[in-house]
């Protein structure tokens, strides 16, 4: 019998496929954001006077989960840093998910904690906690930026009171405004519950990022692949199946999971390439939308096609066959269960049927040839599994 430090040293020397798994993380920020760099040379604009003339800024930054808003905005904050630093400026960058940090006071102890833990802030209040912010900042000549991402969740729990506590506070001081805000949100709805001078200052400063495509999601996979991966283990099919799943919500964060967790399924299998397959797999893991009783009601040569489909795929081991390929084995798998193979216009349509409810992908190949200008997957569940699953379902019909 295995002890538990043996499983802990077979597994730590177990082959894998990866390189650097942690570099698939959210929490992992890239030297280079790929199909951002228009939107961190907005942010730059906007900081630019507070480089040059040492004022303040607000800007908010909104899209939808996974476009990127974080790692734009701790790229972006890390290269500020260094800006300010060659031209002789005290600046310092933070990062407060406000979902974590749910009230004033924490927020505001966790800035004051980041330029001395020692500070004994425990019993005073929020306004003395930022008061003791402004003097650091104004004795030392320095300057302060906080990214508050989730500031909507923020404001829609306790209110607008943060916002304005970190911008009047630095005015009732006398001195300059040394703290700028960047906000993060789905939208911009959040603004309605501030006063109409706040509204403003953001509403003039807004960075909108828009869903990634699945051919942007293609570039962001493939060179994230080149730090995560060893070379060679993850091909250019095993990419597209991914980017095309994810671009249903443009999100690059579940691009990345389906690609980690894909890396991990072949791992566990102990094979050196991540295929299509792992990512099928993967895809069931996170969100699995087919239902057996989907599947049952089917009618019979629509189970029949989606056998079919299934089968070329697993066989191939490929992320896509193309429509030709896939009426060639329908019309064999007919045959195997005494079934008469229907015309290729009644076969197109069961085809469309099976997109309709979701259970195949189709997109055109772009190879623009006679009945293979069409590309067909399974996107939602392992190609192997589904062909158990149909095989199973039509047996027992008969039984």
């Amino acid at each position: 019998m295995l002890m538990y430090r043996d499983i802990f040293e077979e597994e730590m020397n177990r082959d894998t496929v990866f390189r650097d798994a942690s570099k698939l993380m959210p929490e992992y920020v890239p030297q280079v954001l790929v199909h951002r760099d228009e939107e961190f040379r907005q942010l730059t604009r906007f900081f630019k006077p507070v480089l040059e003339n040492r004022s303040s800024q607000r800007v908010l930054v909104t899209g939808s989960v996974g476009v990127g808003k974080t790692a734009l905005t701790r790229r972006f904050g890390a290269e500020l840093e260094k800006a300010a630093s060659s031209r002789g400026m005290i600046l310092t960058y933070l990062h407060i998910n406000c979902r974590k940090d749910r009230t004033i006071y924490s927020v505001i102890a966790k800035i004051l904690q980041h330029f001395n833990p020692r500070w004994p802030y425990h019993g005073l209040g929020p306004e003395k906690l930022l008061n003791d912010v402004v003097t650091y900042l104004n004795s030392r000549d320095a300057y302060l930026t906080v990214t508050l991402d989730e500031l909507d969740f923020f404001v829609q729990q306790n209110g607008p009171n943060l916002i304005y506590s970190l911008t009047r506070t630095a005015e009732e001081s006398g001195g300059p405004n040394r703290i700028s805000l960047i906000a993060i949100a789905r939208d911009k709805s959040f603004l309605r519950s501030l006063d109409a001078a706040t509204q403003s200052t953001f509403m003039h400063n807004v960075i909108s990022l828009d869903r990634y495509s699945a051919s942007q999601l293609r570039d962001i996979l493939a060179s994230r692949l080149v730090e995560a991966f060893k070379p060679g283990v993850v091909g250019e099919d095993t990419i597209e199946l991914i980017a095309d799943i994810a671009s249903r919500w443009g999100d690059a964060r579940f691009a990345l999971e389906l690609l980690w967790r894909a890396g991990m399924a072949a791992d566990a299998e102990g094979v050196k390439e991540v295929t299509p397959e792992h990512v099928r797999k993967a895809k069931a893991e996170v969100y699995p939308e087919i239902k057996r009783e989907t599947l049952r009601d089917l009618q019979l040569h629509e189970k029949l096609v989606l056998l079919a489909v299934a089968r070329k795929l697993a066989i191939s081991k490929r992320a896509y066959a193309f429509t030709g390929d896939v009426e060639k084995t329908y019309r064999v798998v007919c045959e195997e269960y005494h079934e008469k193979a229907r015309k290729h216009t009644q076969f197109w349509e069961y085809l469309q049927r099976l997109g309709a409810l979701g259970l195949v992908d189709i997109k055109p190949s772009g190879l623009g040839q006679r009945g293979q200008s069409l590309k067909i997957s399974i996107q939602e569940v392992p190609a192997e599994w589904l062909e158990k699953e149909i095989e199973k379902l039509i047996k027992g019909r008969a039984t």
